[in-house]
């Protein structure tokens, strides 16, 4: 009998195993849909009828088995559906088996109310485990107690029970890990063709996007070299790809841009993503301008990090951008130089004298500014016109202009109509003398023709000079005022001269 009963375990326990085969993509859970329940609850009415196929019989009419278990398994898992489905093909293959009859039809019933209690229990808030385990209790006390009832030898009735209940309670025990066991391992193979699923979507649309983006997309490993190239390199940079497979970044960058392209690319690995502009040799040897976004892959194949980089060419956006930025240089230059003679302008003289003045104020140095005029400039317009006195006013202003270049320290400018400055910057009294001097000579060496003139017959000027220790308490204004106050003491003086403020406490002995 210990015999019977065991194969009759062996059996069950099989049979788990391929309703797990047949069954893998129909998962048994309480929240499992209603097809999945009826699948199960109708295997397991099955698998309880094989199990009566093989029944253990122990008198006339009186037979034992593990069917009881079938409809354990399904309630602990499933719920009350699949046990009532089970139990109920039970009962009637217990009539079917062994005919309609009275010795069948307690059985039959028996098998009915265990798939009630067992769904009854299913509904309890309690851990599989433990309702699995109370199933199989009330199961074995109902099939007791038929047992009971339909056998009349004791001892036969104590060998039956003891038997069946040990068989019962340890093949319950195992069968159900085992069903667990199934279950899980179902439950796996399911999450990882879901993940080879998605692996295999994530793959197509990164191929999707590396094969037809107009970005081109690369990976590198730590020491930059390439490990992929998108199909996009042949016209970013006309290279085909294995010209670049297994050669490092900075090979194909402009030697100005080396340092910090490696500085971004350093940046990309420590910190996981980076930005970079550079120029790049493409395959003609000419070099385009790349716009590059670098980012540090999330994990580590073999100890070394991966960067993937996604590059466009910008090579038309920064010529326009140049384009734009030499149009706004030109522009800012025009705003500062004077339309008619080409140097610089009021404006600039403004902006430069409070820059300077600042300057000499924190370096505790002197600034000088230098004023002249053309003396009886308006009696020249008059005598050879308004044409001839704009030639006149460009004539002398480049003159000048090429005795203190932009690049010196001196800013040459026009004051206004005839009148001219001079900003020099850390430059004393006797220095700014000197200066004057040499502008008016300079002037003097054009011999630019003056009929008009009461002084001389060829343009002269008349200069003032004023040098100032800028101070907290004195403003810039004060400076031009004392070389306007020299300009006019030198007009009053009879002109073509050079005047010098000399008022006391402005220049420290």
């Amino acid at each position: 009998m210990l015999k019977d009963f065991v194969s009759n375990a062996a059996l069950l326990i099989a049979s788990f195993s391929l309703m797990g085969v047949l069954f893998k993509d129909k998962p048994l859970y309480p929240t499992s849909p209603l097809s999945s329940k009826l699948y199960w609850g109708i295997c397991f009415g099955i698998l309880g009828n094989v199990l009566m196929s093989f029944s253990i019989q122990v008198s006339p009419n009186i037979y034992a088995d593990l069917r009881h278990l079938a409809i354990v398994i399904s309630g602990a898992f499933g719920g009350y559906i699949p046990a009532i489905i089970a139990a109920i093909l039970i009962a009637i293959g217990r009539i079917i088996l062994f005919g309609f009859n009275s010795s069948a039809i307690l059985p039959a019933s028996g098998a009915f109310l265990t798939g009630i209690v067992c769904g009854f229990i299913s509904a309890l808030n309690i851990h599989r485990t433990a309702k699995a385990f109370i199933m199989n209790l009330c199961g074995l006390v109902i099939i007791s107690i038929i047992f009971m009832i339909r056998i009349d030898n004791s001892e036969i009735l104590r060998n039956v029970l003891t038997m069946h209940n040990l068989i019962s309670l340890a093949g319950g025990l195992f069968g159900y890990h085992f069903f667990v066991f199934v279950v899980d391992s179902n439950e796996t193979q399911s999450q990882l063709k879901h993940s080879l699923i998605r692996v295999k979507e994530t793959e197509e649309r990164f191929r999707l996007l590396a094969e037809y983006s107009s970005d081109m997309i690369t990976m590198h490993n730590d020491q930059s070299e390439y490990i992929y190239i998108s199909p996009a390199v042949r016209e970013v940079i006309q290279f085909e790809y294995p010209e670049l497979l297994g050669k490092r970044l900075e090979t194909f960058i402009h030697p100005d841009d080396v340092e910090r392209t490696n500085n971004m690319f350093e940046r990309a690995l420590q910190r996981g993503s980076a930005e970079s502009t550079y120029r790049y040799r493409s395959k003609f040897g000419d070099y385009v301008w790349i716009e590059s976004t670098l980012k540090s892959v999330p994990y580590q194949e073999e100890g070394e990090k991966k960067v993937i980089i996604v590059s466009r060419n910008i090579t038309k956006r920064k010529l326009t951008e140049q384009k734009l930025q030499e149009a706004n240089e030109l522009l800012n230059r025009l705003s500062y130089m004077d339309g008619l003679t080409g140097i610089a302008n009021r404006r600039f003289f403004d902006e430069t004298l409070l820059s300077e003045w600042s300057n000499a104020l924190d370096q505790h140095a002197p600034i000088t500014l230098v004023m002249f005029d053309i003396d009886y400039f308006k009696k020249y317009n008059d005598s050879y016109g308004h044409l001839k006195g704009d030639w006149c006013l460009q004539t002398i202003a480049q003159a000048v202009n090429q005795l203190f270049p932009e690049h010196s320290r001196g800013a040459f400018c026009r004051y206004g109509g005839e009148e001219f400055a001079l900003i020099l910057p850390s430059t004393d009294r006797e220095k700014g003398l000197q200066a004057a001097q040499q502008l008016k000579d300079t002037v003097h060496s054009l011999k630019v023709p003056h009929k008009s003139s009461e002084i001389a017959d060829i343009i002269t000027l008349s200069i003032g000079i004023a040098t100032m220790y800028p101070t907290k308490s004195i403003l810039p204004d004060s400076l031009i005022k004392e070389a306007d106050s020299a300009l006019y003491l030198s007009k009053t003086r009879g002109r073509n001269t050079i005047s010098i403020n000399e008022k006391p406490g402005r220049i420290p002995t």
